[in-house]
């Protein structure tokens, strides 16, 4: 017995140091992910998986499912039930009987179950393509303030080491005044030189709460969380126009609208089925005094609504001019993907093309600049005003060569989206395929 209790307690033992390690653990990893960084695959997962855009195109698709389903259903039967006192007056008892008993069957034989079938099935296939659509639309709208919150992060950077340097600067230029190698005009130039780096830190500063508000706000995040995000890179390489051009008609878009025309063609037979009502099979059983008794009658009949009055043409009608108002939808689309994918293209080719061009003509040399100057200049081999000059062409060249990196992930993102393609796949792009 006391062996048995013995054991339990070593048992309870290790359970509470394994809870009490997993207690420890369980805050780190927290802490962990909260200091990895964030890539643009990350923050895409998150939106979609957030976004109300995406519940409310998945609630279009459960939607369209449901008329489907809705679609292929026969009408009900209507039962009727007759009570008179025609069996008492002719009995001459009075009173009154349940004297009938009906049912009524409408019969969809003129193929409309078929054709409203067709055209759920259209409108659910557009409504998954619009599904997949909204999806890269919410990445590109995910990549703008990534890239933009990116570029906010580099300037903020920037903006410190320049007033690092600025700072360092001015306290050579003090050291250099006592010593009476600078001149008091000199002097007050590196301090207004810091001044200035300081006033540029601080707009660099708003801008970066701006951006890092916005992409919060976009990914649900909570204030207190600062991501880290990756620096920007030169992006590339940039894909084939030609390969582009031919995954074109796959864009999600452009098959929302496909289906759209088939679900109004469909529509235009369906208007077509339905001028000639549905007839209706009626079985009844009655009740009656005949021959001196009472007597059960069996009976089956059919009705059929003619079409008189009502051919349904206006329907067809305004079918027919739906199949024409998507059909041009569908055409303004396709010339304006292929129009913003070509142009898109191009302007991505510039940008790639121009950043590599300033990385290597502008921003390095100015980079080589600014250092042979400061080295000249502590060593008292050139004048403040050359040193001035290559500390605002380095910075200024920096941060427009941040600019045209930043432009190239925006365009590209643009490119992305005038294809039609995603970034990142889910489960539900699985499931549709």
């Amino acid at each position: 017995m006391f062996n048995v209790f013995y054991l339990r307690r070593r048992k309870n033992r290790r359970v509470a140091a394994l809870w009490f390690l997993l207690s420890c653990i369980a805050p780190m990893s927290a802490l962990g992910q909260s200091q990895s960084t964030w890539t643009l695959e990350d923050s895409i997962r998150r939106v979609v998986e957030i976004a109300p855009e995406t519940r409310g195109a998945q609630a279009a698709v459960s939607a369209r499912q449901g008329a489907l389903e809705q679609a292929g259903v026969w009408p009900n039967p209507q039962i009727e039930l007759r009570a008179d006192d025609k069996i008492g007056k002719d009995e001459g008892t009075g009173g009154t009987d349940f004297t009938q008993f009906a049912i009524n069957q409408p019969l969809p034989l003129s193929g409309r179950l078929g054709h409203r079938q067709a055209v759920a099935g259209a409108a659910l296939d557009a409504a998954r393509a619009e599904r997949r659509y909204q999806q890269v639309r919410l990445e590109t709208g995910v990549a703008q303030r990534y890239h933009t919150l990116q570029l906010a992060a580099e300037r903020l950077r920037l903006a410190e080491q320049r007033l690092q340097l600025a700072g360092d600067l001015q306290r050579t230029g003090r050291r250099r005044a006592q010593a009476g190698e600078l001149s008091d005009l000199e002097s007050l130039r590196l301090d207004l030189i810091r001044e200035a780096a300081q006033q540029g830190l601080d707009k660099a500063e708003g801008a970066y709460n701006e951006a890092l508000s916005r992409f919060r706000a976009y990914l649900g995040l909570a204030d207190e969380t600062t991501p880290r995000l990756a620096a920007l890179e030169p992006f590339g390489p940039v894909p084939a126009l030609d390969q582009l051009q031919a995954d074109l008609p796959g864009h999600p878009a452009l098959l929302a609208a496909r289906y759209r025309v088939e679900a109004a063609r469909s529509g235009v037979n369906l208007a077509r089925a339905e001028r000639l009502p549905d007839p209706s099979l009626r079985l009844f059983r009655e009740r009656d005094f005949l021959n001196g008794r009472r007597q059960e009658v069996t009976g089956i009949g059919i009705g059929i609504t003619v079409p008189l009055w009502d051919r349904n043409s206006g329907r067809i009608g305004e079918a027919r001019a739906q199949v024409i108002e998507v059909q041009s939808e569908l055409q303004a689309l396709e010339r304006d993907l292929s129009s913003r994918l070509q142009q898109s293209y191009l302007h991505l080719n510039h940008l790639v093309q121009q950043g590599e061009h300033y990385r290597t003509r502008v921003f390095q040399p100015a980079q080589r600049v600014f250092d042979l100057t400061r080295k000249a200049y502590a060593s008292g081999e050139v004048e403040i005003l050359s040193l001035i000059d290559a500390n605002n062409t380095y910075f200024d060249a920096r941060e427009r060569y941040l600019e045209l990196l930043q432009e190239a992930w925006l365009e590209a993102a643009e490119l992305r989206l005038a294809a039609g393609r995603a970034l990142v796949s889910t489960e539900q792009d699985t499931h549709d395929e």
